[in-house]
């Protein structure tokens, strides 16, 4: 256990509920799973596609709550906006901005002029992104979404039956390194771009088979998690936290295999504890953040 980042904050970024067009669980469903997962923080991320620039969907919710089980977990609001080029979380901002059919980068920008940051979701599935020039702030270099579509893909049926048998199997098989986002951030690390990676929960909750519920919030939540650094459980110490990239994403499915990490540090400044000769991953770190990067403005 020593190997792994000290971490005093734990929760989820990129979840989605009633609010959004694909998700029909309510928010009581998204606090009790957090409560039980032991999370301090949830970024909710409702779809946002609507071309007013009123109050995020999910705003209400924003601020500290409390669990069915008494855990405190506090709850902050951004958005995930269908620009042409791509899916973009809007972080750290109040009000939606007009996306679909306007370049990303304009939704970027727009996102900037509230002062907020961008992330780039899901970057090789659900349509990918697509303008890698864009001044966007973050890449999420892991998808929960994007891991089970790599999983199931033209064998779902045989997935799904197994799923049912052994499904710690199942999401150990699920929760693989995620290559292919990771040479992108490595290439744009190389670059001297200062882009921080997530973990997207992506989670909805909405997938369901006879009855049987295949992506439960708890599960999204316990599988891959944000650590981050000791602080304020208030919004603005978390904002500032996570956008400065001085917290890690941690495979937490992997957790008890921690012994058996071995640390790799990446030309680009990053490093992750591998598993299973680099097949897996616990931990993937950003470069070390700037001093005074994740001070709350």
């Amino acid at each position: 256990m020593k190997a792994l980042a000290l971490a005093a904050l734990v929760g989820v970024i990129h979840v989605h509920h009633a609010p959004s067009h694909d998700s029909d669980a309510p928010f009581e469903a998204v606090l009790s799973a957090a409560g039980e997962a032991g999370l301090d923080f949830v970024v909710l991320t409702d779809h946002a596609d609507s071309d007013s620039p009123g109050l995020l969907p999910g705003s209400e919710h924003a601020g500290l709550a409390t669990a069915p089980n008494g855990r405190k977990v506090l709850i902050l609001v951004g958005a995930e906006f269908a620009s042409r080029d791509g899916h973009v979380l809007g972080l750290e901002i109040e009000r939606g901005v007009p996306a679909i059919g306007r370049p990303g980068r304009e939704v970027i920008a727009a996102i900037h002029e509230q002062g907020g940051f961008a992330v780039v979701a899901h970057p090789f599935s659900h349509g990918g992104w697509h303008d890698w020039d864009a001044e966007f702030d973050g890449l999420e270099v892991q998808n929960n979404a994007s891991d089970f579509t790599r999983l199931y893909g033209p064998l779902l049926p045989f997935r799904l039956l197994r799923f049912g048998f052994d499904r710690s199997a199942q999401l150990e098989d699920l929760w693989v390194r995620p290559s292919r986002e990771l040479e992108a951030w490595d290439g744009l690390l190389v670059s001297g771009r200062r882009v921080v990676g997530f973990a997207g929960a992506d989670a909805h909750n909405n997938v369901s088979l006879l009855g049987w519920q295949l992506d439960p919030y708890l599960q999204m939540f316990r599988g891959v998690q944000t650590v981050c650094p000791d602080g304020e459980l208030e919004p603005r110490a978390v904002w500032a936290r996570l956008r400065s990239g001085s917290c890690a994403i941690r495979y937490g499915i992997h957790e008890a295999r921690a012994a058996e990490a071995t640390l790799i540090e990446l030309p680009s400044g990053r490093s992750e504890l591998q598993l299973d000769g680099g097949t897996r991953v616990l931990e993937l770190r950003n470069p070390p953040a700037e001093p005074g990067l994740y001070s709350a403005p």
